[in-house]
């Protein structure tokens, strides 16, 4: 729960998606915890915006990798009334809520404990009024999945800033070394095409590490595995899950150049994910510098856009307060 006027948020709660029959049921409990927790100070809410993982038109969405669950906006604002407040509510894709951060963050002016230079210069300060209207930006991070939305700088639809989010995720994944193409042609990994999400995401890295214990080292595969413990044996020394998080990256790399290409990116690819900043930030930012520019004939053109790794937790959180900002300004621009 964010204020406003104080700038900051005022309430948190950790839910999980398991521990409850619906989104709603979880809705009403946070609120529930809101109002106890501040009582008195507790405000009147205006606006709830839900970053969510799926396509959205702002009013409903299924949530991806949680069946059976379904979240319109008709409910929510419902929910909010039966608790006294006079808000409204809006859905916004998971990656959108992120390129609203980044704008956030980047009309506060980027500070240097918010990100971690991967590849080039990152230029911290916003646009310049006049001059860099229309820049574009990537956000981009493997997770549940492999989100990916531009952000163009300046300028607005329908009242809002204009946020792309994509599928780009599920573009098949096309190998660009013979270490990949092997990989790719794992007859029990991706029998021979496959999307790039099933690479680039939680279950992707242990794919790329189950590959590896047992095609170089006849090492039988950790179904459930983690992420995290994959990094901490390759911290370890671990040789299977040095070489998978090598992979993992220099397939993140393809994949983001391929994608300022196609989204004619010129001010800055945004990488995102707790998978990613738990990795050892060398070991990125040497597989990028190898492999996300080499595009053929337009090498030159991605080598001009800068990679970070936002290290700000709350930049989705950020990006649905942003989101929130112009959804009330909309409904009521004289209030």
């Amino acid at each position: 729960m964010f204020e406003t006027e104080e700038n900051q948020f005022v309430f948190r709660s950790e839910l999980g998606t398991a521990d409850h029959e619906d989104f709603y049921e979880m809705m009403d409990h946070f609120l529930v915890a809101y109002e106890s927790h501040l009582g008195a100070d507790a405000k009147m809410i205006r606006n709830a915006t839900f970053g969510v993982a799926g396509p959205t038109n702002h009013q409903s969405v299924c949530p991806t990798n949680i069946e059976g669950w379904e979240i319109n906006t008709q409910t929510t604002n419902a929910i909010l009334e039966d608790h006294g407040h006079k808000g409204f509510s809006s859905i916004i894709n998971d990656f959108e809520a992120l390129g609203y951060g980044v704008l956030r963050l980047f009309e506060a002016g980027f500070t240097k404990d918010e990100f971690e230079p991967i590849y080039g210069r990152f230029r911290t300060t916003p646009a310049r009024v006049g001059e860099d209207i229309g820049y574009r930006s990537l956000v981009c991070g493997p997770g549940t999945g492999l989100g990916v939305a531009c952000l163009v700088e300046g300028l607005m639809k329908d009242g809002f800033p204009f946020i792309f989010s994509s599928e780009g995720g599920h573009t098949s994944m096309a190998p660009e070394t013979p270490e990949q193409l092997r990989f790719l042609g794992d007859g029990q990994t991706f029998n021979g095409k496959q999307s790039y999400e099933h690479a680039l995401s939680h279950v992707g890295l242990r794919n790329i590490y189950n590959f590896f214990r047992k095609a170089d080292y006849n090492a039988e595969p950790h179904y459930s595995i983690s992420s995290k413990k994959i990094v901490e044996l390759a911290t370890d020394g671990d040789q299977a899950a040095t070489d998978s998080i090598e992979l993992f990256c220099e397939l993140l790399a393809n994949f983001c150049g391929n994608a300022v290409l196609s989204f004619n990116c010129d001010r800055g690819v945004f990488l995102w994910g707790g998978a990613l900043r738990i990795m050892p930030a060398d070991l990125i930012t040497s597989r990028f510098k190898k492999y996300y520019a080499r595009r053929c004939s337009h090498s030159d053109r991605v080598a001009r856009v800068p990679v970070v790794l936002l290290t700000n937790p709350e930049v989705p959180l950020l990006g649905c307060v942003h989101r929130s900002v112009f959804e009330v300004e909309y409904a009521d621009p004289d209030g």
